[in-house]
């Protein structure tokens, strides 16, 4: 059974590890766990097993002056809601050990970030899933479950230059990246 706990440095081999198999080689940092470390507004919740860490989420808290910078979204209507509000929760990145999928890991750890969401009082929350080339959305089910409902799919969000200057390497498709991100959120 696992327990969902906050990231320690410890941890961050092993999550290295998780986030190169399911998210590709070129998708999370060092830096981006360790950033969570001394962050006011983001914080990286890490499921832990008898074996140690099975799986992660990094998750950011903003205002809409770092929508651009975080989210890359395309002008457009979604671009203008999001806009609109004061305190955004992202849930940035989930994944779960291969191993130990289908274990309810992923519920638990987005039920743990909507939990910080509502106790750092976000106006919203969202998520931009993976929507691989064979039509399979990685956090679907979990962000459903949640509440979140999908907005957009953006195609080629993979490869926007401002997020993967040479492309994205795909752990499905490899460099670049032919999977759309599907957006989706939760008013609070």
């Amino acid at each position: 059974m696992a327990i969902i706990t906050y990231f320690v440095e410890e941890y961050l081999p092993k999550l290295m590890e998780i986030s190169m198999a399911e998210l590709g080689s070129d998708y999370l940092e060092d830096e981006d766990f360790l950033m969570t470390l001394t962050s006011k507004d983001d914080f990286c919740l890490v499921a832990i097993e008898e074996s140690g860490p099975v799986g992660f989420a990094i998750c950011n808290v903003f205002g809409k002056d770092k929508v651009d910078p975080i989210l890359h979204m395309p002008d457009g209507p979604e671009r203008d809601e999001i806009m609109g509000y004061d305190r955004i929760g992202y849930l940035a990145s989930v994944a779960v050990l291969d191993s130990a999928k289908r274990k309810g890991i992923g519920k638990k750890l987005v039920e743990a970030a909507e939990r910080e969401f509502d106790r750092r009082h976000v106006d919203v929350s969202c998520a931009m899933a993976w929507k691989s080339v064979d039509g399979t959305v990685n956090i679907s089910k979990v962000v459903e479950l949640y509440g979140m409902v999908e907005v957009a799919e953006f195609q080629g969000y993979w490869n926007d230059p401002r997020a993967f200057p040479n492309g994205h390497d795909c752990p499905v498709c490899g460099n670049p990246c032919s999977c759309s991100a599907v957006y989706y959120l939760k008013r609070h």
